[in-house]
């Protein structure tokens, strides 16, 4: 069942600011406001008043830094823009933003559109494993919404794949095309079955550098964006998706 399409946009503020932090260092953009307005006025959808910027908590901090201490450890040596902090404090100072403990843009995105409250607004493929309301500004025409079995389709390869950008190595050998074969072939009711098999047994069971007692399920918290249900919004709290726990 498709949720109505919300009124209010949430968008990746993250993204927003390292994208105008690089033009304003290559390009010399003297007005960082108004280059910011600029970015916001073209990612906000139509018909959508109430918007707010998603921004993501220290990278320190980061839930997923706690449950495997690999993640993101690659982008270590990334050299920031040097506008980068002042297009952040700009967007804080002028925009309505959200900022939750532990999580990033992306897991309040996901929380948000899963709950039908409001279009997440994202380039980030991570997403496609959210259902909900979603809009890429640089693909999308509108918005479209993303049903629970795409998202489950989505996030099961993104298990099985992992994601190198984010230092998440998934199992060896298996990329995302292998990943989407695989789902092809098995039953819906028996992918999380499958995975974890893969998981624990054969030639697929990836290399541990970092002692973490059960890759599988620490591989699927990584790739996954939060969702309404893992979070409590009252609490702070996270209740950590459990590939035992089923879909």
């Amino acid at each position: 069942m498709t949720m109505k399409k919300p009124t209010k946009a949430i968008l990746d503020g993250d993204i927003i600011a390292w994208k105008t932090a690089f033009v304003v260092e290559t390009e010399g953009y003297l007005s960082i406001d108004s280059l910011l307005g600029s970015v916001i006025k073209k990612w906000t959808p139509k018909k959508c008043k109430d918007v707010k910027i998603a921004l993501s908590c220290d990278s320190k901090d980061n839930f997923r830094k706690d449950v495997f201490p690999g993640y993101k450890e690659n982008r270590a040596a990334v050299v920031k823009p040097e506008f980068l902090g002042d297009v952040f404090q700009a967007l804080e100072d002028q925009y309505e933003c959200l900022r939750y403990p532990k999580l990033e843009a992306d897991d309040i995105l996901g929380i948000h559109s899963s709950s039908g409250d409001a279009i997440s607004v994202s380039i980030d493929k991570d997403l496609k494993g959210v259902p909900g309301w979603y809009y890429n500004p640089e693909k999308n025409d509108e918005p479209y919404y993303i049903s629970e079995e795409e998202a489950e389709e989505w996030f099961c390869v993104q298990w099985m794949a992992g994601d190198s950008t984010d230092g998440i190595p998934g199992l060896w050998r298996i990329g995302k095309k292998k990943a989407e074969k695989f789902l092809d072939e098995w039953d819906r009711d028996d992918w999380y079955n499958n995975i974890i098999e893969l998981y624990t047994e054969g030639k697929h069971v990836p290399e541990n550098k970092h002692e973490v007692d059960d890759m599988c399920t620490v591989m699927g918290q990584c790739v996954r964006i939060l969702r309404h249900d893992n979070y409590n919004m009252e609490t702070n709290e996270i209740n950590y998706w459990c590939p035992k726990v089923g879909l």
